[in-house]
């Protein structure tokens, strides 16, 4: 496994991956109870048949662990294993839960504390991923040209998307408060403090936002104004994309905000915009009322 963990570093992958791939080697490993470099291609393909059948696993997990052992056996190793070419592990089409505007506003309002409510309020403003809020820097931010730089983004890419006036001014204000010269949501650290307590411990944060904190933020303000809906800040940037695809925005657009690499990604939020469809009635009802006679 020292072997495995020299190889993910000259692969230059980022930690997040080499962790995920080492960690899934190793609960390969402890499966068996042997170093897996002794396994056969026959064991294999039985622990992927443990792991579906028994353990129940999601196709992502699956694909994470088969991305591993690929690595494992096929880069460090240079074994064939051609049965791992026949281990599948398609995604469900399953639409994501989305919350309505109204119901967007009423969640992030009931987040008592504004050091979580604006991070909420920025994830679901300008599109992000939670960890692409929490790592916002000062810099990152151009109110003139409204947008917002997300840097190391998912795949290590870097992109721009929007920001809008009133939240890039709500921005602004919050970050007066605690003038950290680096982070624009920086740590608050452990234990209770007061709102001045908290803004000099932010100042001199060197740390990022914890992301537990503000997804346990926002779930107590679910719960608190009843909405049923599975509530997560990932569901608040489905709302976003949701909410401007039905205002009619291009998905092209969309796409660069949410820095997906395909099209096809961005394309299920057509699913989920009822306005369109309706728009689209109307449409059609205008196209044949000529043939019709009307």
């Amino acid at each position: 496994m020292l072997r495995f963990a020299e190889y993910l570093e000259l692969q230059d992958f980022r930690d997040r991956t080499s962790g995920s791939y080492y960690r899934a080697m190793r609960i390969l490993s402890e499966h068996y109870g042997k170093d897996p470099e002794g396994l056969s291609e026959v064991q294999l393909r039985a622990f992927f048949v443990h792991l579906r059948r028994d353990r129940k696993w999601a196709p992502k997990s699956c694909r994470q662990m088969l991305a591993a052992v690929k690595h494992f056996y096929r880069g460090m190793l240079h074994l064939g294993f051609e049965s791992l070419d026949e281990i599948k592990a398609r995604d469900r089409e399953v639409l994501p839960t989305v919350l309505s505007t109204e119901e967007v506003a009423q969640v992030i309002r009931a987040v008592p504390l504004l050091r979580y409510r604006m991070p909420l309020l920025v994830i679901y403003a300008s599109g992000l991923r939670v960890r692409e809020c929490i790592h916002l820097t000062v810099d990152d931010i151009d109110g003139e040209q409204n947008r917002l730089c997300i840097r190391d983004g998912k795949g290590g890419k870097d992109r721009y998307t929007i920001l809008s006036t009133p939240v890039y001014e709500e921005l602004r204000r919050y970050w007066a408060i605690h003038r950290n010269p680096k982070w624009i949501f920086p740590a608050v650290g452990r234990g209770l403090r007061d709102s001045r307590g908290a803004a000099l411990h932010m100042r001199a944060a060197v740390d990022p936002m914890d992301t537990g904190s503000l997804r346990s933020h926002l779930l107590a303000a679910a719960r608190k104004v009843g909405v049923s809906k599975k509530v997560t800040c990932h569901n608040l940037r489905h709302s976003f994309a949701t909410h401007l695809a039905a205002a009619g925005v291009p998905l092209h657009q969309l796409q660069s905000y949410l820095g997906h690499a395909h099209i096809e990604t961005t394309t299920i939020y057509t699913h989920l915009t009822p306005i369109n469809h309706i728009e689209a009635i109307g449409y059609v009802d205008k196209l044949v009322a000529p043939i019709l006679g009307r």
